[in-house]
């Protein structure tokens, strides 16, 4: 059974992107050994280190007890500037006779990381503060050389679409496997760029609680309360009537439809009335008879 060249081709691509998605990063690809320091003397590593050029992604997540929300959060503001933060969210709920909270998620350059977290649970009781890391040095350059590979069957694709003379199945075929490897690339590009971003920039969620129950600083008088119930009340009167004005408008057109109805309802029913009269024995019509209107009693 014989093949075209074009379908062996694109087997052979298969083939080679199936053996090498559980390929390992070689060594061309990581990053030259650095040497080490005997295990009695090996420092621990820190963000931002230069002893050891991995790829980890710094969070933390602190949460803090403070007596005034309104000082701490711009000593916090001022922080992320001075350590060039960039604050990604923020949010604060104050309900009068409870206590005030704030949550914020600041991304902060990695090599200001540990002292930034130290400056921040300094700003009151930390009740909880968490650091974290991971490390994902092995599936960086993993991912690195698996791009290297659908960038080469890219262009071996194109090149045979470009010189296809053959059948139009046969391109169709090379044109769906290079959109399924195009779409496989940008997948790897992307979870690398975001990977380069979470390294660079640490995460640290903030929360604060205020000890103390919050007041409004301008309570309102009895004599607002009672302008703000008449404005209410004066409100909802108008909204009433203008209701029923809208109401009225739209009736109008319907009006004359409306009256022929009601007429014809009460002719119906009246010729009803008269001919259940009419039906009616001698002496139940002598007595309907002498109840209408404008006649007198029968003669006997």
């Amino acid at each position: 059974m014989t093949r075209s060249p074009l379908a062996a081709v694109l087997l052979s691509l298969a083939l080679g992107c199936s053996s090498s998605a559980p390929m390992p990063f070689n060594e061309a690809a990581a990053p030259p050994p650095r040497p080490r320091a005997p295990a009695a003397q090996q420092p621990n590593p820190q963000p931002g280190s230069e002893l050891v050029s991995r790829k980890i992604i710094y969070n933390a997540q602190i949460d803090l007890v403070v007596d005034d929300l309104s000082k701490a959060a711009p000593k916090l503001d001022d922080l992320a500037r001075q350590y060039q933060g960039l604050v990604a969210q923020s949010e604060i709920n104050s309900n009068p006779g409870a206590p005030r909270s704030a949550s914020w998620r600041i991304r902060i350059p990695v090599n200001g990381f540990a002292d930034f977290v130290h400056q921040v649970a300094n700003l009151g009781e930390a009740v909880n503060n968490k650091t974290d890391s991971e490390d994902v040095t092995d599936k960086y350059f993993d991912f690195q050389v698996r791009i290297e590979n659908k960038k080469v069957q890219v262009e071996r694709l194109q090149k045979i679409i470009k010189e296809q003379t053959g059948k139009i199945s046969e391109l169709l075929e090379a044109e769906r496997e290079l959109g399924r490897v195009t779409t496989e690339l940008e997948q790897l590009k992307g979870t690398v760029k975001l990977w380069d971003n979470q390294v660079a920039l640490a995460t640290v969620n903030i929360t604060m609680h205020e000890r103390k129950q919050y007041v409004a600083k301008l309570a309102p008088s009895f004599g607002k309360n009672i302008s703000r119930t008449f404005s209410s009340s004066l409100e909802a009167l108008i909204t009433f009537v203008q209701t029923l004005i809208l109401i009225a408008v739209a009736v109008t057109p319907w009006l004359p439809v409306i009256a022929i109805v009601v007429a014809a309802l009460w002719l119906v029913l009246r010729r009803a009335n008269r001919k259940a009269i009419v039906s009616r024995p001698g002496p139940l019509r002598a007595d309907a008879a002498s109840k209408e209107p404008g006649r007198g009693s029968p003669t006997p």
